[in-house]
Formats: structure tokens, C-alpha cells, sequence
């Protein structure tokens, strides 16, 4: 599997591979790793309700339909500079326009929700994250993430998935060597199919270097 996978990232790169233009998106791919169903049985499965995508299980979920566009964030924490003093963590949940186009942030940055919460169109509520149901969601998948070195998404039908970009021409960003090293101990571990995909900025490029990192630690 990890010989295919290899000849075709390298594929896809070859195709956009034009680094004298300058441009840090060339040859940029990204391999989306699909799970089975049970691949996390054992994951709490807390959700702001019905329809929501999550972005980063147990931690950023997104909603969209004819009325609005729900975002809800666990565990944000606004910076001293704006809170004035420390608090605990919190759940934001922040609804715009319908048509509101999702920020990237939700994949990799999910606690810059807070710089919407002068979005015009937008309305914020905050709640403390102790307490709350996403509390036990957001701890258990934290530690997996320490663990693993990623969160997986998960669809409202309840398919869970990973996509892992890399940007070769990008001197800080995961080249194809490590992406396909890092998708393909994913797949093995999990049980999870890969499928090369073009370059899509709403995954996390770092979550590449650090499935890595946790994995070397394991040795």
C-alpha cells in the first residue's frame, strides 16, 4: 500500500510542480485517509446536535443550512491581552450568515474562533467549558491527539475521516516524503483507506509532522 501511495502523491506533485514560479502551492497535494466505522468505537460521541461536521473531533464542529452557518468551538481560551485576566476554557458557539464562507481555521486553528467574535453578521455565546457535555469529548480526544498527533473528522452521517495536505515547494510546511510516511501509518494503524486528492487548504499541514513525532516517540 505504501509503495502505490508513493507513486501517487508523486504523481500528483509532478502535475503542479513549477517551484520557479515562486508560488509555495506548487506541486501541493493531500491524501484523505477514510476510517471504518468502528475504527474509533470507543470515542465519545458528543455533538452540538444534529447535522454538525466535525472539524476536529471533540473540539470544532460546523453546521450549514438555509438559515445559518453554526460554528461551535471547545476548550477556546481568549488571550490575557483581550480577556485582562485568566479564565478557564470555554465552548464558543458562533452563528452567521447562511452564506458564510467556513474559515479554514476550524480544521487546524479552531481557538481563533474568538476573532469572530466581532464579525459583523455574526452573533457569539459563550459558555464555560467545565461542566458542559463537551467537557468528557474534548479531554478524551485531546489525550488521543497527544498520543497520535491528530484528530480525526467526522461527517454528520457519521463517516470519519483524515486529510493531510503537503506542500513541497512550502520550506515550512510537510514535504511528500513525509506525508506519505505519516498517511500510510495512519492507514496501517487504523484500518483506514488513502486516497490521493488535490491540494485542499482546510486541513491541518502540521498534523503531518506531528503523527511523526508522536510515532518516533513510540519507538
Amino acid at each position: 500500500m505504501k509503495r502505490t501511495l508513493q507513486k501517487n502523491i508523486q504523481s500528483a506533485v509532478l502535475r503542479t510542480w513549477d517551484p520557479a514560479g515562486g508560488h509555495t502551492d506548487a506541486g501541493a497535494v493531500a491524501v484523505r485517509i477514510t476510517f471504518p466505522a468502528d475504527a474509533f468505537r470507543q470515542a465519545p460521541s458528543w455533538s452540538p446536535g444534529p447535522d454538525f461536521e466535525a472539524c476536529r473531533a471533540g473540539q470544532a464542529w460546523i453546521r450549514r443550512t438555509p438559515e445559518a452557518t453554526t460554528m461551535v468551538v471547545a476548550g477556546v481560551q481568549l488571550p490575557l491581552r483581550v480577556a485582562g485576566s485568566p479564565g478557564g476554557p470555554e465552548v464558543w458557539t458562533a452563528t452567521g450568515p447562511p452564506d458564510a464562507e467556513p474559515p479554514e481555521f476550524l480544521w487546524d486553528e479552531p481557538a481563533r474562533i474568538t476573532e469572530l467574535r466581532r464579525a459583523p453578521g455574526t452573533r457569539v455565546d459563550r459558555a464555560p467549558l467545565a461542566g458542559h457535555p463537551a467537557a468528557a469529548a474534548a479531554a478524551r480526544w485531546a489525550k488521543f491527539e497527544e498520543e497520535w498527533g491528530f484528530r480525526p473528522e467526522r461527517k454528520p452521517d457519521g463517516q470519519w475521516s483524515l486529510l493531510l495536505p503537503c506542500l513541497p515547494a512550502a520550506p515550512t510546511r510537510p514535504n511528500e516524503r513525509e506525508l506519505v510516511d505519516a498517511a500510510a501509518l495512519v492507514a496501517r494503524r487504523f484500518g483506514g483507506t488513502a486516497q490521493v486528492r488535490p491540494y485542499s487548504a482546510a486541513g491541518d499541514p502540521f498534523a503531518v509532522w506531528r503523527i511523526l513525532e508522536r510515532a518516533a516517540a513510540r519507538l
